[in-house]
């Protein structure tokens, strides 16, 4: 009975032992005064029960007995506590989560503003910290019909504001009025002129009159498509009305610029000891934690940050922001280039200026550069050839009236 108490208090284990020594084994373990109980015979082998301080011993004895032996199970009250703490911290853990998660989704952790371009975003939220709208404000507090009225009130620029708030994102959404004497794009007639001194390629459009066709050629502010159109009865002109010109033209535009490249350039050199800082912020506290790597000199330095909030999906923002920034110190080092070097780098400034500068939907046909040789540098003239669309639309200063006729604006 002690035994028995004994053993489930510290704890037993359950071992399975095969092999063709497992007779051996029981003789080993009766000299050695080693207590085993429940010995019951598997296939290929026994099972016996013993105190769990005895089961290194027994896998010894078991090895060297020629067996191969597993533990099965353990039992008794330390394996039952130890596995009931480990459920109840999980419990408990889970609870807590659930509970600070339903207290933090009852407030606003990110604010986000949209469609504002002459007003400043930085003016927008500050009126917003001003009239209880702010990281941390309790969603129950907020009324945002009362914030729409006053903030059209407060910027005159505004003539939509909408407030809405899902989950913990506050999005304001504005519209601003055009800038004074600016004609609205769909009551102001216009034609579409020519951008480019230019030749035809293709013209499509949708309203207008158009007064060009592939391969001709046409000069900068050419009208492309007229915003005056025949008016027809029976197959007969009876009349002009304006529109508002809409279409796409394209056109094989040549153009030409000119830059040059020094024979000596600067040259950044980083090195490896680079280092980074993290910004913590909870609840709208913030703490800083710096993972230098030695010395570094951060006034010449390229620094990289970004930026991450907490969020468990879609709109659901936790009040958790992680700010890293990298630091990359570099010193300046200068390097001569010879004139082919000069050449090369030519063609990378080239190609770097056609992909920032032309359209997704400009094709270039052709591209030839020029090189003259200085004494300090390379002069470089390139002749860019390509097929872009070339039409654009201006606004007239007349107004369309119900019966398609036109009013001068002065």
């Amino acid at each position: 009975m002690f035994l028995k108490i004994y053993f489930f208090i510290f704890g037993s284990a359950r071992l399975c032992i095969k092999g063709f020594g497992c007779s051996r084994l029981l003789g080993m373990l009766i000299h050695n005064n080693i207590y085993i109980w429940n010995i019951k015979p598997v296939h290929g082998g026994i099972e016996l029960s013993a105190g769990i301080g005895d089961t290194e011993e027994i896998k010894r004895m078991a090895l060297k007995a020629g067996c191969r032996s597993e533990t099965v199970k353990q039992e008794g009250l330390v394996f039952f506590l130890k596995r009931l703490s480990a459920k109840y911290f999980f419990v408990l853990g889970a609870i807590f989560f659930a509970v600070f998660l339903m207290g933090a989704t009852r407030f606003i952790w990110l604010i986000e503003v949209r469609g504002n371009f002459s007003v400043p975003t930085g003016d927008i939220l500050e009126f917003c910290r001003e009239n209880n709208l702010t990281y941390g404000t309790p969603k129950s507090s907020l009324d945002t019909n009362i914030l729409e009225r006053d903030m059209k009130n407060r910027f005159d620029e505004l003539t939509f504001v909408s407030v809405t708030v899902k989950g913990t994102r506050a999005l304001i959404s504005v519209s601003e009025k055009l800038p004074e004497g600016a004609p609205s794009p769909r009551i102001f007639p216009a034609d579409v002129v020519s951008s480019y001194d230019a030749l035809v390629t293709s013209v499509t459009v949708r309203s207008g009159r158009p007064l060009v066709n592939k391969g001709m050629s046409v000069a900068k502010g050419d009208i492309l498509i007229s915003s005056e159109v025949e008016v027809k009865a029976e197959q007969e002109v009876v009349g002009t009305k304006i529109v508002r010109a809409e279409g796409e033209v394209y056109g094989r535009v040549r153009e030409s610029y000119t830059f040059k490249v020094p024979y000596r350039e600067s040259v950044k050199i980083y090195s490896k000891n680079k280092s980074n800082e993290y910004e913590i912020e909870i609840f709208n506290k913030k703490f800083r934690i710096n993972s230098n790597k030695g010395d570094t000199n951060r006034q010449n330095c390229d620094k990289i940050e970004s930026k991450n909030q907490l969020r468990l999906y879609n709109d659901i923002y936790l009040p958790f922001i992680i700010t890293k920034t990298e630091y990359l110190p570099y010193t300046v080092s200068y390097r001569s280039l010879d004139p082919n070097e000069a050449r090369q780098k030519a063609q990378r400034i080239v190609s770097a200026r056609i992909i920032n500068t032309y359209p997704a939907d400009s094709e270039i046909e052709g591209r030839e550069l020029v090189f003259s040789e200085t004494e300090d540098g390379l002069d470089v003239r390139a002749d860019i050839t390509s097929v872009r669309q070339i039409g654009i639309q201006t606004d007239l200063r007349k107004d369309i009236t119900k019966d398609g006729e036109t009013e001068d604006r002065g």
